[in-house]
């Protein structure tokens, strides 16, 4: 079958022909076609993230995208990929997420002592399914503005909260966690549409709002 593959590229879309299998996922198809298009891959099995990108409005890993579906709810037989939006452009359709990792940092998501068992291990094991993709950033109307630090540091830290038996680093992440996300996140549930692996990151935004905001007004509050 024969498509137009359509490409952000520099800032300006281009038009591609493809003519050819379409039970392929959109990597393969970027392969196929007879222009280079420089884009971030690794795993190629949804494993890792890198290949996260804009494909026909939404953010969505293009290794687990497959060209069949997106034309199927795509009119006139063509298929529209696009760098994400929210970070610098490398080239083509590959952006530099770095920020990612460095707002991670910033918000100290290690732990400074022996992990505690957790309460509820199957939660701290959806938690830990977050690749860094930046699905969530791109979908997150917040995201760019003031100093919001995006919906990883929040799923990080739910899960950190548990294990960390270290009182003062556990006060720290509460802290980053109140000053660098809370503000910020209007609950939109964005985050938790498009994210690839389903985590459910209101689950977590909510665990931490218990823990870091509403535990601090009980206490002023004289609520124990």
């Amino acid at each position: 079958m024969s498509i137009k593959v359509k490409i952000k590229i520099d800032g300006e879309y281009q038009i591609f022909d493809y003519d050819g299998d379409l039970n392929i996922p959109v990597t393969t198809l970027l392969e196929r076609l007879d222009y280079p298009i420089e884009y971030s891959c690794s795993c190629l099995q949804g494993l890792c993230g890198a290949c996260a990108m804009v494909i026909n409005s939404q953010p969505k890993l293009a290794c687990k995208t497959f060209v069949n579906d997106e034309i199927m709810v795509k009119e006139y037989g063509i298929i529209t990929i696009e760098p994400l939006s929210k970070f610098p452009l490398v080239k083509d359709l590959k952006v530099d997420r770095s920020i990612l990792h460095d707002v991670m940092i910033d918000c100290e998501q290690w732990l400074e002592s022996d992990a505690r068992v957790s309460d509820d291990l199957n939660f701290d094991y959806e938690m830990s399914m977050c690749l860094m993709c930046g699905c969530c950033t791109e979908a997150c109307p917040n995201y760019g503005f003031d100093d919001f630090v995006g919906t990883q540091v929040a799923v990080s830290a739910s899960k950190l909260i548990s294990q960390e038996s270290d009182s003062q680093h556990s006060k720290s992440i509460k802290r980053k966690y109140k000053d660098n996300f809370y503000p910020h996140c209007l609950k939109t549930l964005a985050c938790e549409d498009v994210c690839p692996m389903k985590i459910p990151t209101q689950r977590a935004i909510s665990k931490m709002n218990r823990k870091s905001v509403w535990r601090i007004w009980q206490l002023l509050s004289g609520d124990r």
